[in-house]
């Protein structure tokens, strides 16, 4: 698992995703573009759905998180497929 800080915010999420996410948003800022992806989070031990806005000038980072799961999130796999697709159509 691991988070993205962004915002002064914490969003935890499966690795594949969070490295997608950080894909793309470099990506978007080398472009000068914006856009807003759509991914599965855990919030307070809850599944929820995380939007975010991610482009130029907008810091994101990734780090371990301390909090693990013992199954994947659902719906990770096809966020992680959608973000890296509009990751690859940016090249």
């Amino acid at each position: 698992m691991k988070d993205i800080l962004i915002e002064g915010h914490r969003i935890l999420t499966t690795d594949d995703v969070a490295d997608a996410v950080l894909t793309y948003a470099h990506r978007l800022n080398q472009t000068g573009s914006t856009d807003i992806v759509e991914f599965p989070s855990i919030d307070d031990g809850a599944l929820s759905v995380c939007r975010m806005l991610l482009g130029s000038g907008i810091p994101v980072a990734v780090l371990d998180a301390t909090t693990s799961l013992a199954s994947d999130i659902l719906g990770a796999d096809r966020a992680c497929a959608e973000i890296s697709r509009r990751t690859a159509a940016l090249a």
